[in-house]
């Protein structure tokens, strides 16, 4: 029982990025055009680090490529972990890759409503995403507590 649900939480929080990189792939020019603006709006805010401008200002002339990393990432890391093949591999492609969207795309401390609240959810989403992704990180592809994890009669 414990080995289908671990399973079944790998498939679940795996399905998220699975999805998400089919439909990145099936619609690329909306996607694509999606990137831009987000980027775009980084470029022109005022950004007090003159590093992170440069990086979104690189990020925003790469856009094709970044876009294929993150379908790449977001297919292989999530593949990975509904497989149950290198969990811990996939676990942490997924935490990094969905760290930088967070930041990127739901930065709701820069918006004014309407949209912040939104974009707070989105962010708090997405944190406990990768609470997910931590724990499995953690255990890998354990399937059953150790003595130590059991409780105590």
């Amino acid at each position: 029982m414990k080995s289908f649900i671990a399973f079944l939480g790998r498939a679940l929080i795996s399905l998220i990025f699975i999805l998400a990189a089919i439909h990145k792939f099936m619609s690329w020019q909306g996607t694509e055009q999606y990137l831009n603006q987000a980027l775009t709006g980084w470029v022109t805010m005022s950004v007090a680090s003159p590093s992170l401008q440069h990086f979104f200002e690189w990020a925003l002339a790469h856009t094709f490529s970044l876009l294929l990393l993150a379908v790449f990432v977001e297919l292989v890391g999530g593949l990975l972990l509904f497989t149950g093949l290198g969990v811990r591999l996939g676990a942490f492609l997924l935490l990094v890759f969905t760290l930088a969207i967070t930041y990127t795309f739901h930065h709701f401390w820069n918006m004014q409503e309407p949209g912040r609240e939104m974009e707070m959810m989105n962010f708090m989403k997405n944190l406990s995403i990768m609470g997910g992704l931590l724990f499995i990180l953690a255990r890998g592809k354990s399937d059953t507590c150790s003595k130590k994890d059991e409780p105590k009669a």
